[in-house]
């Protein structure tokens, strides 16, 4: 997990160039996006730590997907198209960093989605996604 965390920040600092703060705030304060000024806030002291890099990766989706305003994750807000669209982005991101040396045999896509607490609604994406990187 600290491996993934990891990948996923130096992906948004050298990859993206997104501006990265990390913060032990409360364990309730989400994550946040600011897309105009390239930059997330991710609170490592989340009270879930398997929903991290989910967050990680939807925080980086806003970016990428030039949202507008300052976005904050929320899974109950998740079905909000923008805040959708950011997931999906943040699910291809983290399977492109989790399966980039895993041999297409070996790939579990119920233990990605378990061990990350993809929620339910993005399993059906999730698998898509999983399928069309090694179709690749």
């Amino acid at each position: 997990m600290d491996t993934l965390i990891t990948q996923l920040l130096n992906y948004a600092l050298f990859d993206k160039h997104i501006s990265v703060h990390t913060a032990s705030l409360s364990p309730e304060t989400p994550c946040v996006a600011d897309p105009s000024k390239r930059t997330i806030i991710i609170n490592t002291n989340w009270h879930t730590k398997k929903e991290l890099p989910l967050q990680i990766a939807h925080e980086i989706g806003h970016v990428l997907n030039e949202d507008e305003g300052v976005l904050y994750y929320s899974s109950t807000a998740s079905h909000n198209s923008i805040e959708y669209t950011a997931s999906e982005t943040g699910i291809r991101v983290l399977v492109q960093l989790y399966f980039q040396n895993v041999n297409p045999d070996d790939a579990n896509s119920n233990m990605f989605v378990t061990q990350l607490a993809i929620p339910s609604y993005m399993e059906q994406y999730t698998e898509d996604c999983i399928r069309e990187f090694y179709q690749k």
